[in-house]
């Protein structure tokens, strides 16, 4: 190993050790650090400067190294640099949850080309919250970068079932399994399935368990997949699919999208094309996010708030090392908000 990456274990190892140490306590001197881990002074010495630079441990003349640990925990909000304004939305409900909590907030933005993994080692906080990461299908050595990371993680509104991994996140099993049973409660049986999210670990979740709950002779389920990779829009691919509807290529009476992003495009392309929403064919969404016009759309939601505020809480445990914050995850159950773009087909055939 290069002498950078055995500083950056050390690092980590002595960050964890100051969490188990009263503020105050003296702290071993890189001499008996470099006896006790067995390793070189070139090791310690930038281990120990990012320790006091981040304001963890304190040199006092003629003294030594003390530990510090009386102040504010810093808690650091990590999203994408995609223009989304459910991102800022979720990041100002984090800072007001935060500051009630007792924690400074920031912000850091990176490189949606980029996984959020490659950044950890370079932050500094008590804890991390990484937001609607680009990729939630980690590869092993991503899931290792999140368990090992300097401070702790919490992945918010992303599930990774990894018993080490901190998670906040709506239950997608269940939201796909109630978009479907509303559906059909509303009489729909031939139904589309609009795939206008890349093949993410959410999406895929939530049209698997959308299909499971439809899988009965009655239902019949056509798939209109966009194929999309990280940094692409759906908008040429779900134009192409409302024409190709309005000519009569395909036969159903209520579209589902895995994401209100792609519903809001739908309903503007089906509309433009003179198909009405919902007298023609019904619309549901997922998510709830923050953007024109869904004032009007039925819509699967798991609230921002209360993702939020389970943020919080589990940070609270993990910057005070409570024995209950070990792998701790949450899912939301999800609920149905129900507005003006699904009409049951019983209602729609009178109109």
């Amino acid at each position: 190993m290069e002498k950078t990456s055995k500083s950056d274990l050390l690092y980590s190892r002595l960050y964890r050790r100051i969490a188990t140490m009263e503020d105050g306590s003296p702290f071993p001197t890189v001499r008996k650090l470099m006896a006790e881990y067995g390793v070189s002074q070139a090791t310690v010495a930038p281990a120990i400067s990012l320790l006091k630079e981040r304001g963890f441990l304190e040199a006092i003349p003629r003294q030594g190294l003390f530990v510090r640990r009386n102040r504010k925990p810093k808690l650091l909000l990590v999203q994408s640099d995609w223009n989304s304004s459910d991102q800022r939305y979720m990041a100002e409900l984090l800072a007001e949850a935060a500051e009630r909590s007792g924690f400074t907030f920031e912000r850091f933005l990176f490189d949606y080309h980029r996984e959020v993994c490659d950044y950890l080692d370079e932050l500094s906080a008590d804890v991390i919250v990484a937001d609607s990461i680009t990729n939630d299908l980690l590869t092993p050595d991503q899931i290792m970068s999140i368990v090992h990371s300097p401070a702790p993680v919490i992945l918010c509104r992303n599930a990774v079932p990894v018993s080490q991994i901190h998670y906040v996140c709506g239950d997608n099993a269940a939201s796909g399994s109630l978009a479907a049973r509303y559906l059909r409660r509303c009489g729909h049986t031939k139904i589309g399935v609009l795939y206008c999210e890349p093949h993410f670990l959410t999406p895929e979740t939530i049209v698997r368990n959308f299909r499971s709950a439809t899988d009965v002779p009655e239902c019949r389920l056509t798939l209109l997949d966009c194929h999309l990779h990280s940094g692409e829009t759906p908008d040429a691919k779900i134009r192409e699919f409302a024409t190709r509807y309005a000519h009569g290529e395909y036969d159903f009476t209520a579209l589902f999208a895995v994401s209100d992003h792609g519903a809001l495009i739908a309903l503007r392309e089906f509309e433009a094309l003179g198909i009405s929403i919902p007298d023609e064919l019904s619309v549901l969404g997922f998510g709830n996010i923050r953007e024109p016009g869904i004032e009007r759309l039925t819509t699967i939601d798991t609230p921002s708030s209360q993702i939020a505020d389970e943020v919080i809480r589990m940070a609270t445990r993990l910057a005070n090392h409570s024995e209950e914050s070990r792998e701790y995850q949450v899912d939301i159950i999800p609920k149905l908000v129900e507005r003006k773009t699904v009409a049951p087909i019983a209602i729609r055939q009178v109109v």
